[in-house]
């Protein structure tokens, strides 16, 4: 009698451990379905990230992803060296500032009273010095606004893209004829 309880033991604790074997296997089977399922979603969505890829493979996805990845850090890196950092909130003062920097560029920082009309005030000051934006930041804040341009020549060849010191102080002239100008409410 005692050997077969003791046998009944043995079966009951084997298919105990199978019993848990199998649910161990199950749970990583759904983990791992689970993983996959985000992984295709993932690989989805950066598929339809990318321009026109005739090959769809996973490789290929991957390898055009890391390509365009890099590319635009390296297009950052250049933007960055061209353009410094300013702070865009406008303050309480006017403000009127014109820089020079590398490859032509002038940078035009304007703070004033927000006004109706102000920034074609500020695109008509800009053409008439035969300049064009190549980036621009604006931020408006309490009836305040602070623009900053950074500007180059109209592209004419004789000027090669830069702007002349003619250029800039007609600029100055321009811009501060729009700084000056009247607003037509009050904050």
């Amino acid at each position: 009698m005692d050997s077969i309880h003791g046998g009944s033991s043995t079966q009951s604790s084997q298919s105990m451990a199978e019993a848990k074997a199998t649910n161990a296997r199950k749970s990583h089977s759904e983990a791992e379905r689970r993983r996959r399922k985000r992984f295709n979603v993932h690989l989805s969505t950066l598929r339809s990230l990318i321009p026109s890829t005739s090959k769809t493979d996973k490789a290929t996805v991957l390898s055009e992803v890391v390509r365009r990845v890099k590319e635009l850090k390296e297009t950052t890196a250049t933007t960055e060296l061209g353009f410094p950092e300013e702070c865009v909130f406008p303050g309480e003062s006017e403000e009127l500032t014109l820089s020079h920097h590398e490859g032509g560029l002038v940078s035009a920082t304007i703070c004033c009273q927000d006004r109706p009309a102000l920034m074609s005030d500020i695109e008509r000051a800009v053409r008439s010095a035969r300049l064009r934006v190549v980036r621009a930041e604006m931020a408006t804040v309490g009836g305040r606004t602070k623009s900053i341009m950074w500007l180059q020549g109209g592209g004419s060849a004789a000027s090669c893209g830069g702007a002349n010191e003619d250029t800039v102080w007609k600029l100055r002239r321009e811009l501060k004829v729009v700084i000056d100008k009247p607003g037509s409410f009050c904050a």
